[in-house]
């Protein structure tokens, strides 16, 4: 259910903005999950979302008639609980002020990392124009916006379609073979890139290294079965390099399982040989969902003993998760 903060105008002529408690919602412009990836039930944040955090936990030590409450930072949004105590000095949109004050330092930030290609360019704003607030009346009500705001990473993931399982075509027993992930981000060119190796370490340590292999030509043991979503233009070509090497593969299906008759000659005779599986958790012809294809890389990863890369956006959803198995190895 949407809290009511959704269901009337933006500002309130009858609410005074100088001081109080307001929870406050400000949207990433165009709605794009730009801070970070939810994994599970947690909001992991890339470098741009972590600088937006060390923002918004810097606003009190700048402004001191402000105490930042419970908080979250979301893919494409964050929520905030805005305490203002009364001061002299205290504008009449006291709120807005602040609010402003946290959009223009971030704002800098996401322009100095889209300078540097470090983050995607969604246009010259990073937030939306406005924001949502609503003056929180009582401690009842301060106490639910907490829970609302500690539990949205969980409600966040409550609207999967069902396991990434939950439909399939093709080999079922593929799932139980050993694993290698290929992933690769949207955007890149399919041509004269390196793949490379990913390893997780028993004591933690991070490697990486170049493959000297040619071109797409991913390493794959006799026994492992190929698993991506084969979504990116690099995914794809090294798709139909396994498919010519005739080698098993499983396709995670974040629209749902292409129709068979739309499959090519090289698909279709993997099916027939045993070869390939397609898994999704959405029936067939459903939309691409930012939620679950990210829940479906997640699965991807996770199901892989070994794990190889193309090109990986540097602030980009893939680099979330990847950093975040590197963060659980180390824990």
């Amino acid at each position: 259910m949407r809290p009511r903060f959704f269901q009337h105008s933006l500002r309130n002529r009858n609410i005074n903005y100088r001081h109080g408690r307001f929870f406050v919602t400000i949207q990433v412009e165009h709605n794009k999950s730009l801070l970070g990836a939810i994994v599970g039930a947690r909001s992991v944040l890339n470098e741009l979302g972590e600088g937006v955090k060390a923002v918004l936990e810097g606003l009190p030590l700048k402004y001191a008639e402000l105490e930042l409450g419970e908080y979250v930072i979301m893919p494409n949004h964050i929520h905030a609980i805005f305490d203002i105590k009364p001061r002299m000095t205290n504008k009449e949109n006291h709120l807005g002020f602040l609010v402003g004050r946290f959009k223009g330092a971030s704002a800098f930030l996401y322009g100095k990392l889209k300078r540097a290609g470090w983050v995607a360019d969604i246009g010259v704003h990073l937030w939306k124009l406005d924001y949502w607030d609503d003056l929180i009346s009582c401690d009842e009500e301060y106490r639910g916006y907490e829970r609302y705001i500690r539990n949205n990473p969980g409600n966040w993931t409550r609207d999967r379609w069902g396991a990434v399982t939950q439909y399939m075509l093709g080999e079922a027993a593929l799932l139980d073979c050993p694993k290698l992930a290929f992933v690769a981000s949207q955007g890149y060119g399919a041509t004269d890139f390196s793949p490379r190796r990913i390893s997780l370490s028993e004591h933690g340590t991070f490697l990486s290294r170049r493959s000297r292999q040619a071109e797409t030509e991913v390493p794959l043991t006799t026994e492992a079965v190929l698993i991506s979503t084969f979504t990116s233009a690099q995914e794809r070509a090294v798709l139909r390099r396994a498919l010519a090497d005739k080698r098993r593969l499983i396709h995670v299906c974040p629209q749902g399982i292409p129709a068979v008759e739309s499959l090519s000659e090289a698909q279709r005779l993997a099916l027939a040989e045993g070869r390939l599986l397609f898994i999704s958790p959405q029936p067939g012809g459903s939309q691409l969902n930012k939620k679950v294809a990210t829940w479906c890389n997640e699965y991807v990863l996770r199901q892989a003993g070994e794990i190889w890369v193309g090109d990986i956006s540097p602030n980009g959803m893939l680099k979330v998760l990847i950093d975040n198995l590197q963060q659980e190895d180390r824990d």
